[in-house]
């Protein structure tokens, strides 16, 4: 999201990955209609490029998927869309329409809106606009110039994600994505699961029930990505530990079947039991990703994370005796927290001795219980979200985006700074791959903020595309 990073950062040590959900709504939606995916981010196309795209697919309708950091963009391809053909319909979709439909529909340039899971909805609305059907009111889709007086997201059953087919990765050029960190490629993301049941202080509340795949499907869906050459998954559930059996019940399948991937998970330090290292290490797991979060006892409290210090130590010491690598995500300058807490988080990461760390600055996101408390004690006074949806132009200051008011600008680029000078991050794995020298210091640090220039994801559906970004 926002955040300072080290000069070339976000563009050297992140790597383009599939655009997983655009791929699994093409999936579902090629056994009725016609569809294109077009990663514009791999092909390396922009905003300017959209006439001439327009001009080879000639869609019926254009659907960008879209997260907060890059709604700014996205909107700038919705508008190209429509100054280019004014008859193509615009659909938008993704994390921020979801949560922000109202303001989404403000602007005039999209037709429709889709929250959660976007399969059935998304398919229902090509049925009619391919038939010329009059539009009727379709679960989880919004039409603009309707007056809705609320929106809501449907979460039934039918919207979970073990009901549709698994991503199509040949709508893509899948052989071109390589991730350095993976230990061959080309590389592929795979989602099994959606959903927590736990309650960080810093996470939106409202979230849907959790989803999963079945074991089976986890396991066909490996087979056929090994079958196209690819060599490395990462899993992009929340935290694919959470369910013991089903972790041994996968690992023994991809065992029976002698699958031979490498592939890497989140977990929650406490959700990581002591035989699961051994056993994901032999079925090709060769990492495990913990939001660690904190170095500081009273600051875990706080997040309710529901561990300590010595419970992370434990957990990445069993993870590295395993054979695999440890990586560890850190939230800086949480509310309350001294500058002494924060250095004590940098010098943890570096005691931890994590094969790749990663440090931002805290977010005290809107439907938080770390948001919520801002508004009670007046740090914040309205939802800056919303706003930034509506008037994407403005931007969000990085001062105004930090959830702490204890710290100038220069004080949390101070921070960052330390942080990813003392560690082993990402950058280093990049420069080592690549036969560079990395001497751990940087020069300059680059704000990455909600102006980000990178493409969005995009799709056209009955002729369908998209574009997606990566290692968020």
């Amino acid at each position: 999201m926002t955040g300072l990073y080290p000069s070339g950062y976000t563009r050297e040590a992140r790597s383009v990955l599939p655009p997983l959900g655009l791929l699994s709504l093409a999936s579902y939606l090629k056994e009725k209609h016609d569809v294109e995916v077009l990663d514009m981010m791999l092909l390396d196309h922009s905003v300017e490029d959209m006439p001439d795209i327009l001009q080879v697919f000639k869609p019926d309708i254009v659907g960008v998927t879209a997260v907060i950091g890059l709604w700014a963009l996205a909107l700038e391809i919705v508008r190209e869309v429509k100054r280019s053909n004014s008859s193509i319909y615009t659909v938008v979709g993704g994390p921020n329409p979801t949560y922000y439909p109202e303001e989404t529909l403000s602007h005039r340039e999209i037709d429709f809106v889709i929250v959660g899971n976007g399969q059935k909805p998304l398919m229902a609305l090509c049925d009619i606009l391919e038939h010329g059907w009059t539009f009727e009111r379709i679960e989880n889709c919004y039409m603009q110039g309707v007056g809705y007086s609320k929106f809501d997201c449907t979460h039934s059953s039918g919207h979970d994600i073990g009901n549709f087919p698994y991503p199509d990765r040949r709508f893509t050029q899948y052989k071109s994505y390589t991730v350095p960190f993976c230990p061959e490629n080309p590389s592929t993301t795979m989602i099994t699961s959606m959903g927590c049941p736990f309650r960080c202080a810093f996470c939106t509340q409202n979230r849907p029930p959790i989803q999963l795949c079945s074991v089976r499907a986890v396991v066909d869906e490996m087979e056929e990505i090994e079958d196209l050459g690819i060599r490395s998954i990462l899993f992009q559930d929340e935290l694919f530990t959470l369910y013991r059996g089903r972790v041994r019940t996968v690992c023994e399948g991809l065992l029976e079947r002698g699958i031979r991937l490498n592939w890497t998970v989140k977990s929650r330090v406490s959700s990581l039991r002591p035989w699961m290292p051994g056993l994901m290490k032999q079925a090709g797991c060769f990492n495990i990703h913990f939001g660690i979060e904190s170095g500081n006892d009273a600051t875990l409290r706080r997040m309710n994370k529901g561990y300590t210090r010595e419970n992370v130590v434990d957990v990445v010491k069993s993870v590295k005796k395993a054979g695999l690598s440890c990586t560890g995500n850190f939230m800086l300058a949480y509310p309350g927290e001294t500058e002494e807490d924060i250095l004590q988080t940098i010098a943890f990461a570096k005691e931890l001795e994590l094969d790749i760390s990663q440090f931002s600055l805290t977010i005290d996101s809107p439907g938080s219980q770390l948001f919520e408390e801002a508004l009670r004690m007046g740090r914040r006074t309205e939802d800056y979200f919303s706003e930034f949806t509506r008037y994407p132009d403005r931007g969000i200051p990085l001062e105004q985006f930090s959830a702490s008011d204890r710290f100038s600008r220069e004080q949390l680029q101070g921070f960052l700074d330390k942080a990813y000078a003392s560690t082993r991050t990402l950058f280093n794995v990049v420069k080592e791959k690549s036969g560079g020298c990395y001497d751990g210091k940087w020069d300059n640090y680059a704000i990455t903020a909600f102006n980000n220039r990178n493409s969005p994801d995009t799709f056209y559906s009955v002729g369908a595309e998209e574009r997606t970004v990566a290692d968020e």
